[in-house]
């Protein structure tokens, strides 16, 4: 854009509005100059040139005779753009500070404005990066920018009126483009240099004129290319990954209209089915539909925030908003979100709302948080058996939360109302086990309760009683559970007569009770009357999805408990995720705990887990990725997935990754194209 300031000529001849044409004259000699500005107390009001003196002497004017001057003069402030004006033949510049700064005609102004274009146009040529050539139609070389002088490696002052054409090498007949065809993507050689560009045709009044040559070495374009290919090899690779993760991440510019959206659309969150039906829209349409909203709490505290947002129904997702600044001004509002929906069970819910006047009720529950197919499996086929009263034997590791699906069962059972009480069969001692389970009659042995006592079967009468740590029961009294079991009654230490029981019996352990049986450790028949339905509940390494749900529960558990407000950083759940958990969900909850209490930072991030999963880092032993037994074949392509998906998360880049493992980036882009389906 051209101001005034940028054409104007400092004002070097000023005469007073009475002096005489000839003082008048003198003044313009002495300044070398053809243009007076006429003054009149401390005011420009007018001009006179030397013509214009000139004429009025050639009228018969005197020379001593008061000047007469122009008035068709306009006052602008110097640092507008330069505008023209009807009836002003004179514009006069005044700065910031009132003064004037300078003077131009209307035609010296066009003038100059001509000419700073054609210097803009000439830079702009010049510093293309691309060489341009004008011929005549003849072929003739009439014009050349510095950057075609570059590249070709010959002057101007050599090529200029030269035959272009015979300079050149070119598969393409040249007559084509003087004939009106543009050529483009024409590769050619001029001495010896490689071109690559386009012809375009030049005309006057419809008459071709010529043409102009553009064009850029072939090898500058072709590495532009390879870089322009890498660029979207990339995108493609990081696609892959957004795909194939379980984050959504949604990119808002700083009023709040969202921009993007990638990864694992959360389409039961939005209540629509394609990411396109809320792109363009602000953020604050939604606001309405879930809370908190975020990107509000992002802006406002001008730093990365956490937040577990809730729809009106009950989606719940886990969300981390990191603020972009750019000079100091929010650019735009990255935010990675992730489902934690509890994929609770009817049931469950009923449980939730019921207040309960039975002993279970007065226990503390603990939720059933769970995201993987497995688990809803597992689930389906429990609550089919709890509609019966068979007993149910529950398999697996310690830790892997045996109780709370015992809890699940009894919930889902018709004995939901009645009690469900707990018996850890490992941590009561063998003296007393018996009496614990079945009670005693007063006076039965030194010390007992002279009204006696009823045992938890008896307590448990018409609800379920759940024997955790089945395998640690003494083998005396084995054969008393067998009777149990077997009889449906009970008879109290010291007594006599049998007390019948209505009990849904489930037990559980995390040992192998057959080969305890092989063993001699535990009774073959009690086995088989256990044995009637059992249930594998599998550890939390063969069910991932569920890891970052109960993360995200317990730390919201424990920042309750403590009055603290933490939260994980989506490198650290990465970590979280690949670990291989022994402890099971039990050892998930310590270690959530842990992190609460020893992370000194807001944020848990990915070194405090590190360093609490793993210690020191020279004693790290890497955790075995593939887990369960598997053809050969298979297995390796699962680890080569497997080591892709977590350098892809470590270092967000296949030129890197591939580094990293010590193949090519193609590969990589291989693999992740398999992922991504």
């Amino acid at each position: 854009m051209i101001r005034w300031k940028d054409v104007l000529k400092p004002i070097t001849a000023v005469v007073n509005h009475g002096h005489s044409i000839k003082a008048a004259i003198q003044c313009l000699t002495s300044q070398n100059t053809d243009i007076a500005f006429i003054e009149n107390q401390g005011s420009l009001i007018g001009y006179v040139t030397t013509h214009c003196l000139l004429e009025q002497i050639d009228v018969g004017q005197s020379i001593e005779e008061p000047i007469r001057y122009k008035n068709d003069i306009l006052k602008v402030p110097d640092t507008i753009p330069v505008e023209f004006f009807h009836n002003v033949s004179m514009v006069i510049g005044v700065d910031s500070q009132g003064g004037i700064s300078g003077y131009s005609t209307i035609q010296h102004a066009r003038n100059r404005i001509n000419e700073l274009e054609l210097i803009q146009l000439n830079e702009m040529i010049h510093g293309a990066g691309v060489g341009m050539v004008r011929v005549n139609n003849k072929f003739e070389i009439e014009f050349m920018n510095e950057t075609a002088e570059s590249i070709l490696g010959m002057p101007r002052s050599f090529l200029m009126s030269r035959n272009y054409k015979k300079l050149m090498t070119t598969e393409k007949d040249l007559h084509r483009v003087l004939e009106g065809e543009t050529l483009v993507s024409v590769n050619s050689q001029i001495n010896f240099k490689q071109l690559s560009g386009d012809f375009y045709p030049l005309s006057t009044d419809g008459k071709i004129t010529g043409f102009v040559h553009m064009f850029y070495l072939r090898e500058d374009f072709e590495e532009a290319v390879q870089e322009l290919d890498f660029v979207r090899h990339l995108y493609s690779d990081l696609q892959a990954v957004y795909d194939s993760s379980n984050e959504q991440i949604l990119v808002i510019d700083e009023k709040g209209i969202i921009l993007r959206v990638a990864g694992k659309f959360l389409n039961d969150f939005w209540e629509t089915g394609q990411a396109e039906n809320i792109i363009g829209k602000h953020i604050g349409e939604f606001s309405k539909e879930f809370q908190p909203n975020i990107f509000d709490l992002c802006v406002t505290q001008k730093k990365k925030v956490t937040s577990i947002q809730e729809s009106h129904h009950r989606t719940r997702i886990w969300s981390v908003a990191t603020p972009v600044y750019h000079e100091g001004k929010l650019e735009k509002v990255v935010i990675l979100s992730r489902d934690i929906t509890p994929t609770e069970s009817v049931y469950a819910n009923k449980e939730r709302d019921r207040k309960e006047d039975s002993q279970a009720s007065k226990t503390e529950k603990r939720e059933l948080i769970y995201r993987s197919d497995k688990i809803a499996s597992l689930l389906e086929n429990l609550h089919r058996a709890a509609k019966m009263s068979s007993t149910i034997l529950l398999e697996g590791e310690s830790g892997v939360g045996k109780e709370v699906f015992a809890r699940e069962i009894h919930t889902a059972s018709p004995r939901q109302d009645h009690p469900f009480i707990r018996v850890n069969c490992g941590a009561i001692p063998e003296q007393l086990i018996e009496s614990e389970l079945f009670g005693y009659e007063k006076g039965a042995f030194t010390g007992a309760d002279h009204k006696g006592k009823a045992g938890l079967f008896e307590l448990a009468h018409t609800g379920t009683i759940f024997l955790d740590e089945i395998g640690d029961l003494p083998l005396n009294m084995q054969v008393k559970l067998l009777r149990v079991i077997q009889e449906r009654e009970i008879v109290r230490i010291g007594g006599t007569s049998t007390i019948p029981v209505d009990v849904r019996i489930i037990a559980a352990t995390n040992k192998d009770l057959k080969a305890m049986v092989a063993d001699g450790k535990f009774r073959e028949d009690l086995f088989y009357r256990l044995n009637v339905i059992p249930f594998q509940i599998p550890p939390l390494r063969e069910r991932k999805e569920d890891i970052f749900p109960l993360a995200v529960y317990f730390l919201e558990s424990f920042k309750r408990k403590y009055h603290i407000n933490k939260s994980y950083t989506p490198d650290a759940i990465s970590v979280l995720e690949t670990y291989g958990w022994p402890g099971n969900v039990r050892e998930l909850e310590n270690i959530v705990e842990r992190l609460i209490v020893l992370s000194s930072e807001e944020w848990i991030d990915r070194d405090i887990v590190l360093k609490v999963l793993y210690g020191d880092s020279d004693k790290v032993k890497k955790p075995p990725l593939v887990l369960e037994l598997m053809p050969m074949k298979e297995a390796v392509a699962e680890l080569e997935m497997q080591l892709i998906e977590l350098g892809m998360k470590k270092y967000g880049t296949a030129a890197k990754v591939s580094e990293i493992l010590g193949v090519s980036p193609a590969t990589i882009s291989r693999r992740m194209k398999k992922i991504k389906k």
